[in-house]
């Protein structure tokens, strides 16, 4: 039997993890810009070479979670599917917070070698696979597509976990 509970559950705690990796490298690139008066391509390029492990190992570490859980084979199945299809949304996330960042303070980031190595290695993997479904190399609009579809799970999950915290808030005693 499928447990949506669970994946509901999961699902929230992926858009806690999206909107923190999100936030987490924002802020830490313009407080290292603002405040630390770092250059702010190499802020960036340090700030993703961190998250990139850690969100990998946050991956990883759900998989085991997965497997370990005392569920059915279809539900440790659902969320390994859902672990693999929303790893690129979420490194995609930090990524996300850095090109804002580089946005405030009027820097390119394609100056970003660990940007720009993300994006080689995100279109060769989208070159693989819309030659495999597709057959033609459609890389651009995957590319975009990718883009989209990264931003957009992430914006949902961020707002349907955010508006949970906010019902929660407004319906304890404290709020009354």
């Amino acid at each position: 039997m499928l447990n949506l509970t669970l994946i509901r559950q999961c699902f929230r705690q992926y858009g806690l993890v999206w909107l923190g990796a999100f936030a987490l490298v924002l802020a830490a690139a313009l407080i290292a810009w603002k405040l630390a008066k770092m250059d702010y391509i190499p802020a960036a390029d340090l700030l993703l070479t961190g998250a990139f492990p850690v969100l990998g190992l946050i991956l990883v570490g759900f998989v085991i979670y997965a497997l370990a859980l005392k569920q059915s084979p279809l539900t440790k199945a659902v969320l390994i599917v859902f672990a693999m299809v929303l790893a690129l949304p979420l490194l995609w996330a930090p990524v996300l917070g850095v090109i804002a960042g580089a946005w405030v303070a009027h820097v390119s980031i394609e100056y970003s070698s660990v940007y720009a190595a993300f994006r080689i290695t995100v279109g060769k993997l989208l070159y693989v696979v819309t030659e495999q479904v597709f057959g033609s190399p459609l890389v651009d609009a995957a590319w975009k597509a990718m883009q989209g579809f990264a931003a957009l799970v992430g914006f949902i999950s961020a707002v349907v976990h955010s508006w949970r915290v906010v019902q929660r808030l407004s319906d304890s005693p404290v709020a009354h």
